[in-house]
């Protein structure tokens, strides 16, 4: 956590620092940790969001990051679907696209 400059919690501080290091990327895109969350959420999304692939998708950017997908995320992650793993998505395609969802900007930024 100190790479995401994480407060020493034995002393008060008036300011978070904010910094963006190619570390902080590294980890999101590499941590066991991470990829864990990512497959606990598409687990979730299989079964809370309905089969339909476009409402899953929906279900995802609703849930990661507050607002529904643009025409354009959606056809992306269609392709992605099709490329990936046929008419039938595994959970492994849905993972891919949860850890994707956690590695943007919108996910990782609080405006």
């Amino acid at each position: 956590m100190l790479t995401f400059d994480t407060p020493n919690p034995f002393s008060t501080m008036g300011r978070r620092n904010v910094s963006n290091v190619p570390a902080q990327a590294l980890i999101l895109m590499n941590d066991p940790f991470v990829r864990e969350c990512a497959e606990s959420w598409a687990k979730r999304a299989t079964k809370e969001a309905p089969a339909d692939a476009n409402q899953r998708i929906a279900w995802l950017y609703r849930t990661g990051l507050g607002r529904g997908p643009t025409e354009q995320e959606t056809q992306l992650l269609r392709g992605f679907l099709k490329d990936d793993s046929g008419d039938q998505p595994d959970n492994e395609a849905w993972t891919d696209i949860a850890h994707a969802i956690i590695n943007t900007k919108e996910f990782i930024f609080v405006p």
